[in-house]
């Protein structure tokens, strides 16, 4: 059972040690937090047992009630919305992203559970299954958004090499990447390195050294931008 996700306000993670599972996050409190908009390098599963949870993704508000399963894909930019005073009970389930799908999909998960000691990681895995299975997938072949991703995940060039790479000015590549990713270059790249932190301590660096490793400038500047986009901080988060 995961009983020890269970936390008051606030984001609390830890490690699932199984191959289907990264890792579980649970959050249980008054209303749900807002965060800025990022992405995963996994595929997220967004059980909420009480209240609701609510996401900015593509322009439209995605809101999820309780009894309820969202499938946030990896890749995929959303934003949490902050919501009302109701008490919201809610776990993340991080995925592998083996199979790509296309768009969010929420299903209905079955009877009504109330704390997150309810769900052993069996039950997760089952209602990962279920929605993975009936969501619609990508046809196989690297499309042009996958393509942009790695251009800017892997290569350390200046964003202007890059657009010159894809035949592009760099402010005609800046809108070809909004238009596609939803973000601009530069805020692709960091939240990237935000991702490349989060597998870091997931591995047991030390903060300082994931800090310099994911390229921010010192330790703080990593901590406050962690926090703003994942909820928690990388010491909270190494911990889990």
């Amino acid at each position: 059972m995961i009983a020890r996700l269970a936390m008051t306000n606030a984001w609390t993670y830890q490690r699932a040690d199984r191959e289907d599972i990264v890792e579980l996050a649970s959050w249980h409190g008054a209303g749900s937090l807002g965060l800025k908009p990022h992405f995963h390098d996994e595929s997220q599963i967004v059980l909420v047992l009480s209240g609701s949870r609510a996401f900015r993704i593509g322009g439209a508000t995605v809101t999820v009630p309780a009894g309820h399963a969202a499938l946030i894909p990896a890749g995929m930019l959303h934003a949490p919305m902050t919501m009302s005073d109701e008490e919201t009970v809610c776990l993340n389930a991080y995925v592998p992203a083996g199979r790509v799908c296309s768009s969010v999909r929420i299903i209905r998960f079955g009877q009504r559970l109330r704390n997150v000691d309810e769900i052993s990681p069996e039950h997760v895995s089952e209602i990962a299954d279920d929605i993975l299975s009936c969501a619609p997938s990508h046809p196989a072949g690297c499309t042009d958004r996958t393509k942009l991703g790695i251009a800017l995940t892997e290569s350390v060039a200046p964003i202007g090499a890059i657009a010159a790479g894809f035949g592009q000015s760099r402010e005609g590549f800046s809108r070809m990447v909004s238009r596609e990713l939803g973000i601009p270059p530069h805020t692709f790249r960091l939240l990237a390195r935000l991702n490349l932190a989060r597998q870091l301590l997931r591995a047991g660096a030390p903060i300082a050294a994931v800090a310099a490793d994911a390229g921010f400038s010192d330790q703080s500047h990593l901590t406050r931008l962690f926090r703003r986009t994942f909820g928690t901080t990388p010491g909270v988060y190494w911990r889990g």
